[in-house]
């Protein structure tokens, strides 16, 4: 399951890079806020209109564990103006490794996230951006796992991000 996680972080890592490589356009640093869960994306314009951002979370409590979470959301912009609305996909893992010490949950659990996204950022300057998303999410968890309140289910919701984007 570890191997999994890590091959999955690299080829997701690998792919942005080169991407990247391949055009001259700009590459950001994203952070944001939703519900409870902050996240950083790294941005990274394919073409005029297409970004591809992918995404990492990590959270650690001694003696509880760790939660990893990686994602990837390309998106398509309408318009490439000073407040460009998009919409797009969102892909991402959730995985939940339990530490050592912990003796009430030992297993390693991964819980699976995909939807569509609507949203639009205002660039207030050339290299700065603020943007709101609202999302159509599909949860699938793992047998063991109570992040969606629903173990070895399927669920759907709603959600709505807000992000600060820095570019170079």
């Amino acid at each position: 399951m570890k191997k999994t996680v890590i091959f999955t972080l690299f080829v997701f890592l690998l792919a942005s890079t080169c991407l990247f490589s391949q055009t001259k356009r700009k590459i950001g640093l994203s952070g944001s806020l939703q519900s409870n869960q902050l996240g950083i994306s790294v941005p990274i314009w394919m073409s005029e209109k297409i970004v591809l951002a992918p995404s990492v979370g990590f959270q650690f409590a001694e003696k509880i564990g760790t939660d990893l979470s990686v994602g990837l959301a390309p998106r398509y912009y309408l318009k490439n103006e000073q407040l460009a609305p998009y919409f797009g996909l969102k892909l991402g893992a959730a995985i939940n490794m339990p530490s050592s010490e912990n003796t009430i949950d030992e297993s390693t659990k991964v819980d699976l996230v995909g939807g569509v996204a609507f949203g639009a950022e205002y660039f207030i300057a050339e290299h700065f951006s603020l943007g709101v998303e609202a999302q159509g999410n599909c949860t699938k968890s793992a047998k063991n796992s109570n992040r969606f309140g629903n173990p070895d289910g399927f669920n759907i919701n709603t959600a709505t991000m807000v992000s600060a984007t820095i570019y170079f």
